[in-house]
């Protein structure tokens, strides 16, 4: 080995080394901020449609999978191997969603020749920090792995283009078969991948050769083909890809190859989510939604998605052109479907997570002495500080703030009246979220069920139509009734009603109850009536 290359390779070998410095305290930091207090948020009302089937699968062994209304399988199996660990608890439901947004922070390692060290510091600490992708990370919905697969099958199909190694294809093929049995959208992640991965390389064959100011694009479509030809698997390698995505789909699917009608739901949900995503559902929201909540919660992402858009055409490198398009085509794609919820923007974030990354990795090196580039790292630090403080705002302070109080820039976009600081369920990630006064309904009905005989065996009556998350708070109660209307007489010691039914229920009720309210989600109000012990009874 000659001089330079020793001299090159401990170069390389001290880079991995801060690589792996700057990654291990960015994981640090992202698995603080997903599990500290993991259990402080109340259940939304989706995690306690979520867990039922869970609680399903786990207490009596049945899960199928219904195309109609609930996204992909494997949500509920990943979290089964946690409730066999830790029994029924909030630490168990979250695991895994917590886990994936901490390994989406990991799997950056293999990014890092392409991100280099001020890329991937800036990308993993803004995926760690993110308040979106911590909030959705601490909730038991499918948002946080769909990202982390989505990110997988980046990370490996660019490394298998680099190594042309079959482990990176299987890797690719793993992921990209775990994203489509996790939710329906994987169709539109499956559309905008290859496209943007054709741009770059577009982009990228045009610029190199000059064509694009001849208009050639015969002559760049036939370098393309070449290219394409260069990279693509040999025939028995792309079958052993196909068999691996065909047979992870039909394990989760078929739920173990016992229920093969959950196969054809598969394909049946593309269908029913393509009408439900172009009506909005009850969900409609303008073009500019997830903008707006971009610049209100993530505006480090933001400021940094537009500085990306200008080196990414500036240095013309293939990579940065790929986060680019990425990141451009899925929020326009996100935006231009009238279907839109809060959660649906973490697949936005991440490549622009990593776009951002990108762009300070690149003013980094053309910034020409050392004080410059110092200068550079402190700017970049000292812009993170708001972000992770407003990630523990949303997350430890104000997680059921249903009217988004929290953000940047509030008194300009109250001055400007834009939508996403003038309306409180427009403009943030707090989404109809269930108040912590119903974990004191919960505390309120294991006292007045701890002073009776019956205790867990106590029958409670839940007459209102609206009460998830409940049945996952009163899952260990085997006598409850969630009925949602209202009977002829009523003579169970616990009931639960909407303050709508409460002049008609106390009609209704045999004994002497005493009733308390409590707010289950903006707009919905709960009325806790227990029966009283009288004298007689007591002695």
């Amino acid at each position: 080995m000659s001089e330079n290359e020793t001299v090159e390779t401990s170069e390389a070998k001290t880079h991995d080394l801060i690589s792996a410095i700057i990654l291990v305290v960015a994981v640090t930091v992202a698995a603080f901020l997903r599990f500290y207090q993991i259990d402080l948020k109340p259940l939304h009302h989706d995690e306690g449609v979520n867990s039922y089937f869970l609680l399903n699968l786990y207490n009596r062994g049945e899960y199928k999978y219904d195309p109609t209304n609930y996204h992909g399988p494997t949500l509920y199996y990943f979290a089964l191997l946690a409730l066999w660990v830790w029994g029924k608890t909030e630490l168990a439901l979250r695991f895994w969603p917590a886990i994936w947004g901490v390994l989406s922070v990991g799997i950056l390692w293999l990014l890092r020749r392409w991100l280099g060290e001020a890329g991937l510091a800036v990308a993993a600490a803004l995926m760690a920090v993110s308040p979106g992708l911590v909030y959705f990370s601490r909730d038991f919905i499918h948002e946080t792995s769909f990202g982390f697969f989505t990110l997988g099958i980046v990370v490996s199909a660019w490394c298998y283009v680099a190594t042309r190694r079959f482990l990176y294809l299987a890797l690719a093929a793993i992921s990209a078969a775990l994203l489509f049995a996790t939710k329906e959208t994987a169709v539109i992640t499956a559309v905008v991948l290859p496209l943007a991965a054709l741009c770059a390389v577009l982009w990228d064959k045009g610029c190199q050769l000059k064509l694009w100011r001849r208009f050639q694009l015969s002559r760049v479509l036939t370098e393309l083909w070449q290219e394409l030809r260069s990279i693509w698997p040999s025939l028995d390698l792309l079958l052993s890809a196909a068999i691996i995505f065909i047979f992870v789909n039909l394990v989760f699917y078929s739920s173990f190859f016992t229920n093969w009608r959950g196969v054809a739901g598969a394909f049946e949900s593309v269908w029913l989510w393509v009408g439900r995503g172009t009506s909005g559902d009850g969900h409609k929201h303008a073009f500019h939604y997830y903008l707006g909540i971009l610049m209100k919660l993530e505006l480090p992402l933001l400021i940094g998605g537009l500085l990306g858009t200008v080196v990414a055409l500036w240095r013309r490198k293939r990579f940065g052109l790929f986060l680019l398009a990425w990141s451009v085509g899925i929020v326009l794609t996100y935006s231009l479907i009238p279907y839109k919820t809060p959660w649906l923007i973490v697949s936005m974030l991440i490549p622009l997570a990593l776009l951002t990354g990108y762009a300070a990795q690149e003013i980094f090196l053309c910034l020409p002495d050392l004080s410059l580039r110092l200068l550079w790292v402190v700017v970049l630090f000292i812009a993170l500080i708001p972000s992770a403080q407003l990630a523990y705002q949303v997350n430890f302070d104000k997680y059921d703030d249903n009217s988004n109080s929290s953000g940047y820039l509030q008194a300009l976009g109250s001055r400007l009246g834009l939508k996403a600081y003038t309306d409180g369920q427009y403009g943030g990630y707090v989404y109809a979220q269930t108040e912590r006064d119903l974990l004191d309904l919960i505390r309120e009905i294991e006292g007045a069920t701890s002073r009776l005989p019956t205790g867990k065996e106590t029958d409670i009556y839940v007459a209102s139509p609206e009460y998830w998350p409940l049945p996952w708070y009163l899952r260990e109660y085997n006598h409850v009734a969630y009925a949602g209307t209202l009977p002829e007489t009523i003579a169970q010691p616990i009931v639960i009603a909407r303050d709508g039914q409460q002049g008609e229920l106390e009609q209704k009720l045999s004994g002497d109850y005493r009733s308390s309210f409590f707010t289950l989600r903006p707009g919905v109000e709960l009325v806790l009536y227990v029966r009283q012990r009288s004298t007689n009874s007591s002695q």
